[in-house]
């Protein structure tokens, strides 16, 4: 399951939606999912996808469409730097049994 919305990602991208969702948008959607799930530290997707991670991904997957083919392309360590620092404030406010970062084992 995808956490973006392909109409929201064209909308951000483009200002608007075509009248059939173009495939690199259905692709974006799913590689800023899989970099989401990556930076959660997630084997699997949310059932429930919560507001603040459709929203990111939205926002990432629009930023990749919109430099798509351009010059200015944004790096793959960029991207996932933009990543940490937006899923941070959820990563912080999470419910335990959503996420696996940060945990310390002493044995």
């Amino acid at each position: 399951m995808a956490y973006g919305n392909t109409d929201e990602i064209e909308k951000l991208a483009w200002g608007g939606t075509k009248s059939a969702t173009p495939a690199v948008v259905t692709t974006i959607n799913n590689t800023v999912t899989t970099l989401i799930n990556m930076v959660l530290n997630r084997n699997e997707d949310f059932s429930s996808t919560p507001t603040i991670v459709a929203n990111v991904a939205n926002l990432m997957g629009s930023e990749m469409l919109r430099n798509l083919g351009r010059r200015t392309e944004l790096s793959n360590a960029q991207i996932m730097d933009e990543l940490q620092v937006l899923l941070k404030s959820y990563m912080d406010q999470a419910p335990q049994d959503q996420s696996r970062w940060g945990n310390v084992y002493f044995t």
